[in-house]
């Protein structure tokens, strides 16, 4: 089925679709071989076979106060009796109960702003979560992808080394563990290399390895994600850019918005290139198999 894309979207449309975006992120990973998908009204979740908690999570959860414990210790025994190690379960607006976070929290996860500290301290969040972000890809900073420094490439993702060093600059870029970079390398060879449903990008400087993106069209909308640049390499532009260069490609696709939530440090650095903060906040709490 052809996905509608947004042309003419309200500002409340365009906020939902930070959302549905990432849903429908969660529905792609979940067409991996022996992945799982189950959604009904009151919540959705999926469960892929990668190292990362991005492929196994809980999401779109509409519960009553009354019956929202009952509902997450049946969830956690869904994930157990499959032996799944971990999972999100994401918030947003739109969730209910407004207290769902706390009991959360009462049964064991961690919000991923306490959990940033000690699996990613590269990636830092508000205690409210993520903020959205927007963007009408006909209005963005198209100048920034001049403002890097010479040497500078950004090439799609093709082959098992691209891949391998793609992995290397989450690593460094987000300081985290390697199994959660190394997730979106099993998805990769999973789907087949340069045939994944988002589009893996690699940015070099002077032949190296300094930038990644990645970028997912979904829900009439262009997702940015994994947006991670070295250390090193900060501050000359190339996060400008990396991030740029795709949507641009989207656009002559015939998308008109982007959306993404960011970290904290990066919303100056979107907004710089066209994006601007909407009334979205996402948070993910992490739980762990004992």
């Amino acid at each position: 089925m052809t996905e509608t894309i947004l042309t003419h979207p309200s500002d409340e449309e365009l906020a939902a679709a930070v959302q549905e975006n990432l849903y429908a992120l969660f529905r792609a990973m979940a067409t991996l071989p022996g992945s799982e998908l189950v959604e009904s009204e009151k919540q959705s979740h999926h469960l892929a076979f990668p190292s990362n908690p991005m492929y196994k999570g809980v999401w779109r959860t509409r519960l009553s106060l009354g019956e929202a414990d009952n509902v997450i210790d049946e969830t956690i025994e869904w994930f157990k009796a499959r032996n799944a190690p971990f999972l999100f379960w994401w918030t947003g607006p739109g969730t209910t109960p407004d207290v769902l976070g706390e009991r959360l929290v009462a049964r064991g996860f961690v919000s991923m702003e306490a959990q940033l500290e000690h699996v990613a301290s590269g990636m830092k969040f508000a205690e409210l979560g993520a903020p959205g972000m927007v963007a009408d890809l006909h209005h963005m900073n198209e100048a920034a992808l001049t403002h890097v420094p010479s040497g500078f490439t950004i090439e799609e993702v093709r082959d098992e080394a691209a891949l391998h060093d793609f992995k290397r600059v989450l690593i460094e870029g987000y300081e985290i563990p390697e199994g959660m970079a190394h997730g979106w390398v099993q998805a990769a060879l999973g789907f087949g290399v340069a045939r994944t449903p988002w589009k893996m990008v690699l940015g070099k400087l002077n032949g190296e390895p300094v930038a990644t993106h990645l970028l997912f069209n979904g829900a009439g909308v262009a997702g940015v994600y994994g947006v991670a640049t070295v250390p090193s390499a900060r501050g000359k532009g190339i996060g400008g850019a990396i991030t740029l260069k795709p949507l641009l490609e989207a656009r002559e696709m015939g998308y008109h918005y982007a959306v993404l939530f960011s970290t904290e440090m990066g919303i100056h650095a979107y907004e710089r290139i066209g994006f601007r903060l909407c009334n979205v906040r996402i948070n993910r709490y992490l739980w762990r198999n004992a």
